[in-house]
């Protein structure tokens, strides 16, 4: 199993910014490797899914995200499942900070059987996630300071 975890602070309200963040429409604008979101019905309960069009390893796959925990302008805890490579868990923690908002993300892959599956998620998927996380916290920053994360 294999955990990463960032935080950062952004110069904008908490409510505004978890308004923005976890709406499934607004994740192709700066969630790193997101390239669209399939039309759903709602993501406000926990149970309720969206499929989104996400690029790993080099290649768009189907992300079904299956929503754990929403405690509203707080936090969100969600499953990713694509067909073929471990889930992973994303909690994304939205706290007051000393200048704004402070997001503290955690991803998280369970352990797995394989010997193929241990290689990928120790070797490959850590680098392919972190560096996916960064670009999209980095992304988030720049939307902020623009003003466009609204």
């Amino acid at each position: 199993m294999s955990t990463i975890e960032q935080t950062r602070e952004y110069p904008i309200d908490r409510k505004q910014l978890f308004a923005y963040a976890t709406d499934p429409q607004n994740w192709p604008s700066y969630y790193s490797g997101m390239l669209e979101v399939k039309p759903y019905e709602r993501f406000t309960e926990p149970g309720d899914t969206v499929v989104a069009r996400y690029r790993v390893l080099g290649r768009a796959v189907d992300v079904q995200a299956t929503l754990l925990a929403l405690e509203p302008d707080e936090r969100i805890h969600l499953r990713a499942d694509v067909s073929g490579l471990p889930s992973n868990e994303h909690d994304w923690i939205y706290a007051d900070g000393d200048q704004g908002t402070r997001v503290m993300v955690s991803m998280t892959n369970p352990p797995v059987d394989s010997w193929l599956g241990r290689a990928i998620d120790r070797f490959v998927l850590p680098r392919q996630f972190e560096r996916d996380l960064k670009r999209s916290l980095d992304n988030l920053e720049d939307l902020v300071v623009a003003g466009l994360a609204t």
